[in-house]
């Protein structure tokens, strides 16, 4: 088990003020100005940016079921569904778990009670360009990770994301990966908390003839809306 701390984002406030303004076909307002870089300020010391990854042998795949070892004669069925033929050529999967952390879910509840809902809807803004962040570092550790062992790589498959794995399958990401290692929880719908986090399983083989994590978003029903789907670039 591998844990991984991303300690500086890339973006600045002026990039969650593009996000903010985006559609809009006036210029952005000065309080839309003045919020995104006080967002940024508030925000970024608000982050505790980790992953956790785990890597397990693949022993068989069969009906959409994943069968790993967990060592010591020790096994785990996944269900992954009808999509689980993208994990044929893994020989091992590692299963990656991501968290921007609690304090800026706190934060953007305290400004939810306060109604100041354009300051809480940055900070919500800033969470989920930092998570893509550190979503991208836990990547590039599996690419480097099979490309020591000789390995090719499979896409980021995420729960909730690939058609037929619905997002109760973090529940067994959550148990394989040791998210309570990084302060993540489930709660009863089977979501992550604190909420700005994600799941995922990602396959290793030599048979793969990609050495960058490829993504699932031309799989995903929420691809048309979703302003932050990834499509294969970094």
């Amino acid at each position: 088990m591998e844990i991984i701390n991303l300690d500086k984002v890339s973006f600045n406030w002026q990039d969650i003020l593009a996000r903010l303004s985006k559609g809009r076909r006036k210029s952005s307002s000065e309080d839309m100005v003045v919020t995104a870089e006080r967002a940024y300020k508030e925000g970024l010391p608000a982050l505790h940016m980790q992953s956790v990854i785990e890597v397990y042998e693949k022993i068989d795949l069969l009906d959409g079921c994943l069968m790993l070892s967990l060592g010591g004669g020790a096994k785990e069925k996944l269900l992954i569904g009808p999509r689980a033929g993208y994990l044929v050529p893994a020989e091992k999967v590692a299963v990656v778990l991501n968290t921007v952390g609690s304090g800026l879910v706190v934060l953007m509840q305290d400004y939810s009670q306060k109604k100041d809902y354009l300051m809480m809807y940055c900070l919500d803004l800033i969470g989920v360009q930092a998570l893509a962040e550190v979503s991208s570092n836990a990547r590039k550790y599996v690419e480097s990770m099979a490309e020591k062992i000789g390995c090719g790589v499979g896409p980021s498959m995420q729960p909730g994301s690939v058609n037929g794995w619905g997002v109760d399958g973090q529940r067994d990401l959550y148990r394989l990966g040791h998210g309570e290692k990084i302060g993540l929880e489930l709660n009863e719908a089977t979501f992550l908390v604190p909420h700005i986090s994600n799941s995922a399983v990602i396959g290793l083989g030599a048979d793969y003839s990609e050495n960058k994590v490829g993504s699932m978003c031309h799989e995903c029903p929420r691809r048309d809306e979703c302003l932050w789907r990834r499509e294969n670039v970094e």
